[in-house]
């Protein structure tokens, strides 16, 4: 995979911090230089149940997905694409072992930091406090709206509200995966399709 322009995905990631909260340039220049470049080919495990989460991820291309195993069957609960931070937060703040997979569902290119080198920075200083704060209320709330839809909305709606919102899903995830985050078979979602 080719290397990244680091300076450009650098900023890339300070553009979508900054959309959270305020971050004054020299506070960013202490997480740059724990910002590091990696690679993942499509269908790589990026993290494992029992494993703890010690990364987070900054995807500049590509698409990872979240996932559990549940009865033989994988449950798709996630779906991470550009500008997104990936990431088992839960694991990565409790430093319990995830009870997820992350995988790479395309060839991905990520920045990313280790645990042990972002937590100083970010337990330190209020515009980093203030920007965690901002960032997972944002979080809270996708997760809370996802969770009414899902006990609101029919599999029809709930692919309708996709399709309106995120187009990108559509275009860009496997039918068995997309099944399976909507919280259907393969075969009725094959069945909207062919109605819409």
């Amino acid at each position: 995979m080719p290397v990244i322009n680091k300076s450009e995905a650098l900023d890339r990631l300070y553009k979508k911090m900054q959309s959270f909260a305020v971050i004054p340039p020299n506070e960013f220049e202490k997480l740059k230089h724990v910002m590091h470049e990696k690679h993942f080919k499509k269908g790589e495990v990026i993290l494992k149940p029992h494993q703890v989460c010690r990364q987070f991820y900054f995807i500049l291309s590509g698409c990872i997905r979240n996932f559990r195993i549940k009865d033989h069957k994988e449950i798709n609960l996630t779906f991470f694409l550009e500008e997104d931070l990936a990431c088992d937060f839960d694991s990565f703040r409790s430093e319990k072992p995830s009870l997820f997979y992350m995988v790479a569902t395309e060839n991905c290119t990520v920045l990313y930091s280790n645990k042990k080198d972002v937590v100083p920075i970010f337990s330190n200083d209020e515009p980093w406090l203030n920007y965690l704060f901002r960032f997972f209320q944002h979080l809270f709330l996708e997760k809370d709206k996802h969770a009414a839809i899902f006990k609101l909305f029919s599999p029809e709606e709930r692919y309708n509200y996709l399709v309106t919102n995120y187009p990108e899903y559509i275009q860009r995830i496997p039918l068995k995966y997309l099944a399976s985050y909507l919280g259907t078979s393969r075969e009725t979602l094959n069945r909207i399709r062919k109605k819409i």
